[in-house]
């Protein structure tokens, strides 16, 4: 087995968890601030609290998203470099 194969193997795979574990994060914040805008019973301030952590767990899945999309073009862009 080649070193560079090992080694993309183990981007990927480092890769699909890393994505994984961050999804999750995301949707177990959905689901607090969902019970917060719930729970709020008609308080204001309670509500923008809620909306504001939907807003922050949205922002982090497209941070974890986005960083997953330009470490797959770095690692199609390096798999055709040649090693010497």
């Amino acid at each position: 087995m080649d070193i560079n194969t090992a080694i993309t193997n183990l981007f990927d795979k480092l890769l699909g968890v890393g994505t994984g574990v961050g999804v999750a994060v995301c949707a177990v914040f959905v689901a607090l601030a969902g019970f917060q805008y719930m729970a709020a019973g008609g308080n204001a301030r309670t509500l923008e609290s809620a909306k504001q952590s939907l807003y922050s767990a949205l922002i982090g899945l497209a941070i974890v998203l986005g960083a997953h999309v330009i470490a797959t073009m770095i690692k199609g862009a390096l798999a055709g470099v040649p090693t010497s």
